[in-house]
């Protein structure tokens, strides 16, 4: 039976162990997973908002998965210390869901979209591939990312189904 690690909302975790699961819930938030399947190494962050307004660094480490931008670096070098090699990494997300009834898909206030938009940017500057994603709609979701498949499953209680990407 997999280990299965929770991920709370602004949390992240980097693992370096395919007997392991990755889990989390997300709505507006975005689940961003990166991992090298070669050297077993993955990474997976809560994502909440885009990026810090304040452009000061977060110092609590609970809280290293709130913002894209800080997450994504850190989770970066922290796979990268733990054996992953950067040229092999890939990403998957789920998440991003416009989950009140005022979020139109160009609203200011669509926190979900601007974080998928602000992560995709940040991957494509760093050079990871984002090989599948779920995201969009109007429902949260579980996700589930396996280290040893590398396969991301996504359920809704809502919608009644399971995906896997």
């Amino acid at each position: 039976m997999k280990r299965v690690i929770d991920i709370k909302m602004g949390g992240l975790e980097i693992i370096a162990d395919k007997d392991c699961e990755l889990k989390t819930f997300v709505g507006s938030c975005v689940a961003i997973c990166l991992f090298d399947l070669v050297s077993h190494v993955a990474s997976m962050a809560h994502v909440m908002l885009p990026q810090k307004s304040d452009g000061l660094q977060s110092i609590v480490k609970k809280d290293i998965g709130k913002y894209a931008d800080e997450a994504l670096s850190y989770m970066i070098k922290g796979m990268i210390q733990k054996g992953a090699d950067p040229k092999r990494i890939k990403a998957k997300m789920a998440g991003g869901a416009a989950i009140f009834a005022h979020e139109s898909e160009t609203s200011l206030f669509n926190v979900g979209q601007r974080n998928i938009v602000y992560l995709k940017q940040i991957l494509k500057e760093n050079g990871i591939p984002l090989v599948s994603e779920d995201t969009g709609e109007n429902f949260g979701r579980w996700v589930i990312f396996n280290l040893q498949s590398g396969i991301l499953t996504i359920t809704s209680n809502l919608k009644k189904f399971e995906r896997t990407i």
